[in-house]
């Protein structure tokens, strides 16, 4: 096997937490038990306090918009210890938790993934990118 398929494998095994499908902050806050179908089978739940209190930082018009979970995505490429939050929703609201300027891709910093998955644990999740 060649390092290129053997890095496809290891970032599939890596990445199998995350879900085949992601749903809004609306569908999430309608639903009685919101949750994803996960890629290794499972399912990923969302805590309702964690929902509201995103819906509380987010305009209604944007909740359509915003997608969960919001992914944290660790990549070497952009440093140790660094992670890009993508999407213009997901990356404002998490700047409006941490006090910075929104981006559409977003730079975090070790520091400031603690905090955010300290405060949204299960409305975040981390994908790694090789």
């Amino acid at each position: 096997m060649d390092i290129e398929k053997f890095l496809l494998v290891e970032r599939a095994r890596l990445n199998a937490h995350l879900p085949t499908k992601r749903i809004s902050l609306e569908e999430a806050l309608s639903s009685s038990n919101p949750n994803v179908p996960m890629k290794n089978g499972g399912s990923h739940f969302f805590d309702k306090g964690e929902l509201e209190v995103l819906a509380s930082l987010v305009p209604k018009e944007e909740w359509e918009k915003l997608k969960f979970p919001i992914l944290i995505a660790m990549d070497h490429k952009l440093g140790r210890g660094a992670a890009q939050v993508s999407g213009h929703v997901e990356s404002k609201v998490i700047a409006k938790i941490l006090g910075k300027e929104p981006t559409d891709d977003l730079i975090l910093y070790r520091p400031e993934v603690a905090i955010i998955r300290r405060k949204l644990p299960t409305t975040t999740q981390y994908m790694f990118r090789l």
